[in-house]
C-alpha cells in the first residue's frame, strides 16, 4: 500500500512529430495487447478490422469507444445490481 505522504507522478509523453506519435501508439498497442503473447501488426489489423466490420469503416474514434464503453457498463450492470441488494439486505 502506498504512504500517503508519497506522490505519484505521470509525466505525459509529448509527440513532436509523426514518428514518434507512431511510435508512441504502437507501444501503448503493444502494452494493452500483451496478454496476446508478442502480438503482431496482423493482430492489430485484424482487431482494426473486426471494428470496421461491426462499425463501419468511416466510424469516428470517439463513437466506437463511447459505444464500447457503453457495452461495458451494460455487461457490469447485473453484478452492480446483484451487490447492491446484497448490500441493502445487509442494512
Amino acid at each position: 500500500m502506498m504512504n500517503p505522504s508519497e506522490q505519484t507522478y505521470t509525466i505525459t509523453p509529448t509527440y513532436i512529430d509523426d514518428l514518434t506519435r507512431t511510435i508512441g501508439a504502437l507501444q501503448h498497442l503493444q502494452v494493452l495487447m500483451a496478454a496476446w503473447n508478442d502480438p503482431t501488426l496482423a493482430d492489430v489489423a485484424h482487431l482494426v478490422g473486426s471494428m470496421q466490420q461491426d462499425f463501419g469503416p468511416c466510424e469516428s474514434l470517439e463513437h466506437v469507444i463511447q459505444a464500447l464503453v457503453g457495452c461495458h457498463l451494460t455487461s457490469q450492470m447485473p453484478c452492480r445490481l446483484s451487490r447492491q441488494a446484497r448490500q441493502e439486505i445487509a442494512v
